[in-house]
């Protein structure tokens, strides 16, 4: 036997409806979803939620004037128009 800890209300609440849901104790629907994880093969797919680059998006501010250099006319990623397909493009190639 194995007892598990849900520290998120919410995946818990989910598990609930579901069992509830499906007239099956949550611990039959916990041990379920286990099995089904742990049988995934490499080809399946996890189901996430994507979220908006642009939504979480911040400016990072630095402090130039601790260097010697003088970098105050360079903007790094200033040739980056769309960031969202920089960053697609960039995990498509690590990815290859």
């Amino acid at each position: 036997m194995l007892a598990i800890k849900i520290d998120n209300p919410e995946i818990e609440n989910q598990f609930k409806q579901y069992a509830k849901q499906h007239k099956k104790a949550v611990e039959e629907i916990v041990s379920d979803a286990l099995k089904m994880f742990f049988d995934m093969k490499k080809d399946d797919e996890l189901i996430y939620i994507k979220k908006d680059p642009m939504k979480y998006l911040h400016k990072i501010e630095y402090d130039y004037e601790d260097d010697d250099e003088d970098l105050s006319d360079v903007k790094p990623y200033n040739h980056v128009e769309d960031v969202a397909l920089y960053v697609h493009n960039l995990r498509r190639v690590r990815n290859k």
